[in-house]
């Protein structure tokens, strides 16, 4: 983050877990692979009657080669990160893009 200048954006954020809640307040909510889907899918509300949309983040992506998935970058080191960090710039831009512009 720190090599990108986007580490003073970010550096008081923290992880959490997903809430209920969240499917509500909130208009997206992404998942990075096929695991984190499924567990997005069974935590959503039953009734599907709920705000937010449900993405695969990388299926915004242009690079085809990663199919989609955001690998977990920890066990890649600096080099794991660095593909994590250009696969999430890609899809979110393109997400923007997309979505938002």
């Amino acid at each position: 983050m720190e090599k990108h200048g986007v580490y003073g954006n970010v550096k008081s954020h923290r992880a959490r877990a997903i809430t209920r809640a969240d499917y509500d307040n909130f208009d997206y909510i992404f998942g990075m692979d096929q695991s984190n889907m499924r567990n997005l899918k069974q935590l959503a509300p039953k009734k599907g009657n709920y705000k937010a949309k449900v993405f695969l983040l990388g299926s915004f992506d242009d690079d085809k080669s990663f199919d989609s998935i955001i690998d977990d970058p920890y066990y890649g080191g600096d080099q794991g990160f660095e593909v994590v960090f250009n696969q999430c710039v890609r899809s979110c831009r393109n997400f923007y893009e997309q979505n938002c512009s």
